[in-house]
């Protein structure tokens, strides 16, 4: 966390509407300030800023958009930071089954080596499918950005391989503020599968939106007006057939910038024109646009006004400005179905106040900026990208919040979050905000408003649709078909960073930034308090020019805004490619901010227990003072309680029992190295426990340097009491006596404890019935005659096939891996570090989630 010092003088940057007006009416896009430029800054991370760095996250990233061809599938050929986060895509269509993963080592991030496995892989995945895809999109990620590949050619040669078109999707980060960024190249490629067709005359695309235009949208009734007997759209086909037959189209309307680059290469190869809509909620404008539309289709005006629909949302505008215009105070973000500077001006022009903007403006906006200027002089802007928002304290003057950013920045307003993936266009809405608005100031409970999606998810995790297909395991090394990637070494560092009050700068494009602050911390969600965690915000030419300094004068500036004690540098794909000096950043670092600096050189090609394990070692490495001969040792350590391998109940459970909850009360001697205090004083420790393998490199170094014994184990108390359920589960499997080989998959330690657990309740089990296996590290020397290191999943997929009648005791996410049919038993035991899930489910559920929910 942030230190708390000085923090009620600091406050988050912001500029009203009326200065940044001027600058920009002055210097043009030269006068917005670097604040609001995410190219001049770190990239700031937080729960309402997610979609920036994950954009998969919380709606579509590259990932999900490439797979809205009906039919199709992906293979994700990145470092495993880079495919973590699909399981955030768990409750939208269950696109699971449709992810292959092939995972990129150190060897080939340099090399490029991995080109020549993905024919193959493009073929085992085609392979393994039950029926035959319609395309198969290999996503490439800022790895093959920077060895240049020539994905045409590799995909090209998948194709053959495969027998089915392959196309390149580029989630590219370090181009998101290119020319052609990466949800405008993903709409390229999918739309150019679409094959020259005869044209139908009433037929028009709707292009712009993964997601369908509402269906009571006023659009489609003029479209009817027009002659047009079919307005497709992408996210309504149901087949590929389906989907092929847009290439038909007599003219496309383009309702998002994004897909404008789509169109004009439509337009190009196969002759049909686009005509470009916005969406507005100025009804005047509204009714303009459509003006235009009837002029360029040859319809006279009066003919091509939806006049109901107008009159519908003039209506609802009134009403709620006459209910509750005085009362209501509006912040409005960037994470919603608007452009919310138009929002903003078309609300204020209607009689409301708008206290807040929270988004970045671009030279676009400036229109909508000078007449806000004119009439809402004193609007604040605000980006949530920029550092010193991790200093923004809440405007309880706020009533009203819309966009899912701005409402997680006012816990205590009205919420609606207008994110909707059915995408309101038109009069239908501008009547249905003011609908959704007036519901939320009346406290209805079945508002859009955040807490309600909140409660919609949980509640849905618990009713997922059973599905019949079965997940073949690949027979490829790196190969994956059944499980998604685990949490990478760069989230793994990044747990044991979070706590301490440094600054964590992930050097990185974003994208990992992202999965960690949008997946692999738990904590993001359960502390009030943030901490300083941030992108690098690397661009292209940033990586291909190496500018380290460009890197430092960020972080400088970041620093002097923020009560942080040192900078802590996690390294990523990028700088790992381009053989960055970490040694020498950090030198450059603590001399521009006077901050100690340490750098972890992880590269997200391994598994997080590597990247904690390194973090912790070199936070011993720098902070941990020498002891005096006359110091005495009073305190037990405790090393490796992360949040990717305890849960927060697991955790303050253990704290608990070892007294931990009052060490700052009452000085009793525990320190949970959740500290930069507890590191500095480390080598006054009587004795320290290792609770997971992440902290045994740094305990081992104590022990050497100052001769502090080591435990390495969970006390037998926590053990059944945190995991009663799985032992209570155990009992009731084995209460026919027979014998029975059980298998736990988890962390070392945690899974050795478990088996001194069922060995001391179960003695009748025969020697050698309980097995250890891992994904993660199993050290040698806590290492029992048989354990088992899984490398991948073919590993445990054949240790199960050896076993078939085997109890496993894992997370339920396993359930995907294991041979079809399995005559053992899976007890769910969530490990956060495998499927990014936090609590146990009900045993009947658990091969139900497994192959519906996780790996999306």
């Amino acid at each position: 966390m942030m230190q708390q010092q000085d923090s009620a003088s600091r406050a988050a940057y912001s500029i009203t509407v009326q200065e940044l007006a001027r600058r920009i009416e002055e210097h043009g896009a030269g006068g917005i300030p670097p604040e609001l430029r995410t190219d001049a800054h770190l990239i700031c991370n937080t729960p309402a800023a997610i979609d920036f760095n994950s954009p998969g996250a919380q709606g579509f990233g590259v990932k999900r958009a490439g797979l809205s061809v009906p039919g199709s599938i992906m293979l994700l050929v990145s470092p495993g930071c880079c495919g973590r986060n699909t399981a955030a895509l768990s409750g939208s269509g269950h696109y699971g089954e449709r992810f292959a993963y092939l995972a990129l080592d150190e060897a080939d991030i340099v090399t490029g080596s991995h080109l020549q496995r993905i024919p193959e892989a493009v073929r085992a995945f085609v392979a393994s499918r039950r029926e035959r895809p319609s395309v198969v999109m290999v996503c490439l990620t800022c790895a093959d950005a920077l060895l240049g590949t020539d994905m045409e050619r590799v995909c090209r040669k998948a194709e053959a391989a495969a027998g089915v078109p392959v196309r390149p999707c580029y989630m590219y980060a370090l181009t998101r503020e290119s020319q052609c960024p990466p949800m405008q190249a993903v709409r390229e490629t999918i739309y150019g599968l679409l094959q020259p067709r005869q044209k139908w005359a009433r037929q028009a695309n709707l292009l712009g939106f993964f997601t369908p235009v509402a269906r009571d949208s006023e659009l489609f009734s003029l479209l009817g007006q027009a002659g047009i007997r079919r307005a497709a759209e992408l996210a309504r086909c149901q087949t590929y057939e389906e989907f092929t037959s847009l290439a038909a189209a007599n003219f496309n309307l383009v309702l998002s910038d994004e897909a404008m680059g789509a169109a004009l290469a439509l337009e190009k190869r196969l002759g049909i024109p686009a005509i470009r809509l916005r969406r507005l909620y100025e009804t005047a404008k509204i009714a303009k646009q459509y003006q235009a539309l009837a002029h360029i289709l040859g319809i006279a005006p009066e003919d091509f006004t939806a006049a109901e629909a107008r009159e519908h949302a003039e209506q609802a505008a009134d009403a709620f400005c006459q209910q509750y215009g005085r009362g209501a105070v509006l912040a409005i973000g960037s994470r919603l179905n608007a452009n919310p500077f138009e929002l903003a001006l078309a609300l204020v022009r209607r009689g409301l106040a708008v206290r807040e903007i929270l988004a970045v403006p671009s030279a676009a906006d400036a229109f909508y900026l000078r007449e806000l200027a004119k009439c809402s002089p004193n609007t604040r802007i605000y980006s949530l990208l920029e550092p010193t928002m991790l200093c923004y304290r809440e405007d309880r003057a706020v009533t009203l919040t819309l966009g899912a950013d701005a409402c997680l920045c006012h816990p205590h307003a009205k919420h609606v979050t207008w994110n909707d993936e059915e995408q309101p266009f038109g009069y239908q809405a501008v009547r249905t905000l003011f609908e959704r608005m007036a519901a939320a100031m009346r406290d209805d409970d079945d508002d859009n408003d955040i807490d309600a999606a909140d409660k919609e998810a949980a509640e849905s995790s618990d009713e997922l649709p059973v599905r019949e297909s079965s997940h073949t395991v690949s027979t490829l090394p790196r190969l994956s078909l059944a499980l998604p990637p685990f949490a990478p070494d760069t989230a793994g560092a990044a747990a044991v960073l979070y706590p301490l009050g440094g600054m964590t700068v992930i050097v990185d494009a974003g994208g990992c930034a992202g999965n960690i602050c949008g997946f692999d911390e738990p904590r993001w969600q359960e502390d009030a308090e943030p901490s300083a965690v941030f992108s690098a915000g690397l661009r292209d030419m940033d990586a291909i020019m190496g500018r380290d300094a460009n890197l430092v004068a960020k972080i400088r500036e970041a620093a002097a805004e923020l009560t942080v004690s040192f900078v802590g540098l996690v390294s990523t794909p990028v700088p790992a490619i381009i053989a960055t000096d970490f040694r020498a950043l950090c030198r450059m670092v603590e001399k521009e901010t006077r901050l100690p600096a340490i750098a972890v050189r992880t590269d997200g090609t391994r598994l997080y227990d590597r990247g904690a394990s390194a973090a912790c070692d070199a936070l011993v490495q720098k902070f941990t003072a020498p002891r005096p001969h006359d110091a005495p040792r009073t305190k037990l350590g405790v090393l490796g309680l992360t949040s990717l391998d305890f849960s927060r109940a697991e955790s303050a459970s253990l704290r608990a029992l070892l007294g931990g909850e009052e060490a700052d009360k009452a000085g009793t001697p525990v320190r949970f190295f959740d500290r930069l205090d507890d590191f500095r004083e480390a080598a006054r420790l009587k004795e320290l426990l290792v609770v997971s393998p992440t902290g045994l490199k740094a305990a081992r170094r104590l022990q050497r340097q100052w001769g502090i014994p080591i435990r390495a184990e969970l006390p037998p108390a926590f053990i059944y009491e945190a995991f009663s359920a799985v032992l209570s589960r155990l009992a009731a499997l084995l209460q026919d006596g027979q014998q029975r080989e059980i298998l736990i998959v988890h962390q070392q330690i945690l899974a050795n404890g478990l088996r001194r657990a069922i060995c001391q309740r179960f003695p009748a089990l025969s020697a050698g019935a309980v097995t250890v296996g891992s994904f993660f590290l199993l050290d040698r020397e806590l290492q029992w005659e048989g354990d088992l290191h899984f490398r991948d999943e073919r590993d445990f997929h054949a240790c199960l096939q050896a076993h078939p009648g085997a109890i496993v005791i894992g997370d339920a996410l396993l359930a995907r891996a294991v041979p079809k049919p399995f005559g053992g038993t899976l007890i769910d035991l969530p490990h956060f570090a495998l499927s990014g899930r936090k609590a146990p489910m009900h045993p009947s559920r658990t091969l139900e989630y497994a192959k519906n929910s996780i790996s999306n």
